[in-house]
């Protein structure tokens, strides 16, 4: 990808907030249930932001001209749900005809190994934006370093809102370090897929139910004292009550869990096991 189509700031956030500086005022859809800092950011410069729950019903929005942009999550998160190729061309076929921009955060798309996702040609459409940040795939959290990728003359409208000298020296090392590092994202997909298997199955067979996810997390619904019978075991998982879309439904709550690895792994289904024989529900 050339330089002039990359913008980098301090970590995805600082870059969200940036695009919804550029439209300030103007409204946007997300497709969700998802990450809630692009319903922050977009209501924060005095637009709205509203949620939908296909890629179908944001082709839509964007078609009956009620918004300016249309954030994705690749995969998704909470629930690690990853479109089709032919889902998420027809989505930018239709931001290009009607105006709209559309913001592709791909911050976990470095779990997965789905081969349709390939920035360089992504971008080639002006109304797409990749948005990355090595805080997940390599464990940089707290350096803060995203970047965007897109139309150069898109990333001109963005650039005047990010702060100066907004990416530290130690960031930009570390991130360019890391991004170098090919051997590394090749083993921890893998590592990832047969982890993120394993999980599953286990989970399916204590009746939790986990949603299909291609990354490196899982979304399930389970009781609400849950959370806490983990970690009084020392064992923390994601209560996603936050999350737009997903509140609670009839005394069950929605957990997100990491993919670790298999010792982490399979301390938490062991302390899911007993769980549920505590409980009288296995």
């Amino acid at each position: 990808v050339p330089t002039e189509k990359i913008l980098v700031g301090n970590g995805a956030a600082d870059l969200i907030y940036a695009f919804a500086a550029s439209i300030a005022g103007k409204d946007a859809v997300a497709v969700g249930p998802t990450f809630s800092e692009y319903f922050s950011a977009v209501r924060a410069f005095g637009g709205d932001c509203k949620l939908v729950f296909s890629y179908a019903e944001a082709e839509r929005s964007v078609r009956n001209g009620g918004c300016a942009a249309v954030f994705v999550c690749l995969p998704n998160n909470p629930d690690g749900y990853l479109p089709t190729a032919e889902e998420f061309m027809r989505l930018a076929d239709a931001c290009a005809q009607c105006g709209a921009v559309l913001v592709a955060d791909a911050c976990f798309i470095d779990f997965t190994a789905e081969k349709w996702f390939y920035a360089e040609n992504l971008i080639k459409f002006p109304s797409v934006l990749i948005l990355q940040a090595l805080t997940k795939s390599c464990a940089l959290a707290g350096l803060r370093v995203g970047y965007l990728m897109g139309d150069e003359n898109v990333l001109k409208k963005i650039a005047p809102f990010t702060q100066p000298w907004n990416v530290s020296a130690i960031a930009q090392a570390a991130g360019t370090a890391a991004a170098r590092n090919t051997k590394y994202f090749s083993k921890m997909r893998r590592m990832v897929e047969a982890e993120r298997g394993y999980l599953r199955e286990q989970l399916q067979l204590l009746g939790f139910s986990p949603r299909k996810s291609q990354a490196n997390f899982l979304l399930f619904q389970g009781e609400k004292d849950l959370k806490a019978f983990l970690r009084e075991r020392g064992i923390a998982i994601r209560d996603c009550s936050d999350f737009e879309g997903l509140q609670p439904e009839e005394g069950m709550l929605y957990y997100r869990i990491g993919v670790k690895k298999h010792s982490a792994n399979v301390r938490l289904i062991k302390a899911l096991q007993k769980f549920r024989s505590e409980k009288g529900r296995g």
